[in-house]
């Protein structure tokens, strides 16, 4: 509920908030708009514009208030319009940052057993000063307790809890042997278990590496597909893939369409807090659309790259559903034909670098046309065999 400042004069009332408010005299306070109605029909008080210094009418009033809450509504809507404007942004960016790709010494280092480091630590063995005076305490609120204790003076509850000490110890120190070193057992158990499975982790993920890094075609493929099984997109897409020997992975990717994930329209607000929809220049949503697909054929490349190192080239086909002009036009349209490099990938930069002139210089096939930034259909690619795409559709 918006506020606004007004000045105020009245006696002394005896609600809360008018106590809080008016001590007499003339003062400038803040209301919301509730508060300002019940004010101006409470006779005890005078409810005055802080510029001119008259009183306000009802009508006067309520303009204000009308102002006031337009306001707000404006803020609300600027501010639920900023979120989808961000949330759009991180859309069309989700490919950035681009996966971190390991270096050949990085690799080389990945082959080395890590060393396990439990989360839990041993239980600590207990403070015996501590627990004596505990039993101490125990043992003279027993004796204060009981019988003739509750009359007689505390000190001599006290005098009697320790005589008692020298025998009550021994029993209650073994208690806590006992309990501690059912802890450490089960410390060492949990210990001995969560061990040997990251020893087997390890084992499982060193092995992993070195049947990649000697080329095992049948390994490369396996993490191929559980890399792109793996990937979650905010939009929806299929990505397909083939192999020739293990520096080369050739992609099949379904792009989403333009109208999934690129708005038509975009929001306004007017003076009275109220939106309307204003079409989006085509050039604009072209643009959009070309960054967010280019930026997804790149994230899948170094996603591969990261997890491959043997991998020198990720080939990407790229292509989306378009609305057939003639009954024997494909639906699918090729819009990219990317070979990714190793290198290329790795130094990009998506803060210095631009996404189009690096996919042309990674000798990139497409075409985005100067009159409205739109990709424009290229033919499938050479390497893309017949035999290929019935394996895929099969």
């Amino acid at each position: 509920m918006r506020e606004f400042d007004l000045n105020a004069t009245g006696n002394r009332a005896n609600d809360e908030l008018a106590q809080k408010l008016f001590q007499g005299g003339e003062q400038t306070v803040s209301l919301n708009t509730e508060e300002a109605r019940r004010y101006l029909d409470d006779p005890r008080f005078r409810l005055m514009d802080p510029q001119t210094g008259r009183r306000l009418t009802r009508q006067q009033l309520e303009a204000r208030i009308k102002a006031a809450d337009t306001e707000e509504k404006i803020h609300q809507v600027q501010a639920a319009l900023q979120s989808d404007a961000d949330e759009y942004q991180h859309l069309i960016n989700f490919w950035k940052p681009l996966p971190q790709i390991p270096s050949r010494e990085d690799w080389a280092q990945a082959q080395e057993k890590k060393s396990f480091e439990p989360q839990f630590s041993p239980p600590a063995e207990p403070d015996w000063v501590e627990c004596q005076a505990k039993l101490l305490e125990e043992l003279t609120e027993k004796h204060a307790a009981a019988g003739l204790g509750k009359l007689l003076p505390h000190f001599l509850s006290k005098q009697a809890a320790e005589m008692e000490f020298p025998t009550a110890w021994p029993e209650r120190e073994a208690q806590l042997r006992n309990a501690h070193a059912q802890q450490v057992q089960e410390y060492e158990q949990r210990l001995a278990q969560e061990s040997a499975a990251w020893d087997q982790l390890e084992t499982d993920r060193v092995a992993w590496i070195r049947r990649l890094l000697a080329g095992d075609l049948e390994e490369v493929h396996h993490t191929v597909a559980e890399v792109l099984q793996g990937l979650r997109f905010p939009f929806k897409t299929h990505c397909d893939f083939f192999l020739k020997d293990p520096a080369s992975v050739y992609l099949h990717l379904d792009l989403p369409e333009i109208e999934d994930v690129i708005p038509e329209a975009k929001k306004e607000v007017l003076k009275n807090g109220d939106t309307r929809e204003r079409p989006r220049p085509r050039e604009e949503r072209n643009a959009d659309y070309a960054r967010l697909v280019m930026g997804q054929c790149l994230y899948l490349a170094a996603e591969l790259f990261s997890y491959l190192p043997l991998a020198h080239l990720v080939q990407v086909a790229a292509y989306t559903q378009r609305p057939r002009m003639r009954e024997t036009d494909p639906i699918d349209t090729y819009v990219l034909d990317v070979p990714f490099e190793r290198e290329g990938v790795t130094q990009f930069n998506p803060e210095e670098q631009h996404l189009v002139s690096f996919l042309a210089r990674q000798g990139g096939r497409f075409r985005v046309l100067p009159e409205d930034n739109s990709l424009a259909k290229i033919e499938p690619p050479s390497w893309l065999t017949q035999a290929d795409l019935e394996a895929v559709t099969k």
